[in-house]
């Protein structure tokens, strides 16, 4: 047995350095692996992030948008009233001042022609 072990010793101290290379190379590059996966991952976290910030800025900004426009359209459509309102005002007075005109032209007409319009209080 001594015989045996002097013979084979080196082979056997090979062998188990062998395994020990082996499962040591192994560890190495799974942790190697793992951490080139853990930087992956981190960078498609970074990446998400921006976006989903991006994304949410962007989203604000329509919102403010869509606010601001929202106002605008409520003073337009208050001045939109107030425009309506005054053009029914000036439409009145074009038909009074259309009444006076016809009026007047009538009173020029029947003096023009000779005929008084002026009331008689009994006078001469």
């Amino acid at each position: 047995m001594k015989e045996f072990l002097e013979t084979q010793l080196p082979a056997i101290i090979t062998g188990i350095l062998g395994v020990g290379a082996y499962v040591f190379e192994r560890r190495r590059k799974n942790a190697e692996i793992q951490h080139v996966e853990s930087d992956a991952t981190q960078a498609m976290q970074a990446g998400y992030k921006n976006w989903v910030n991006d994304a949410n800025n962007k989203f604000e900004e329509m919102r403010s948008d869509i606010l601001s426009m929202k106002t605008k359209i409520s003073h337009l459509e208050e001045n939109e009233q107030l425009m309506t309102l005054k053009i029914e005002g000036l439409e009145k007075e074009v038909v009074e001042w259309k009444q006076k005109y016809t009026s007047l032209k009538k009173e020029m007409e029947l003096r023009d022609n000779g005929i008084n319009t002026t009331p008689n209080d009994g006078k001469i």
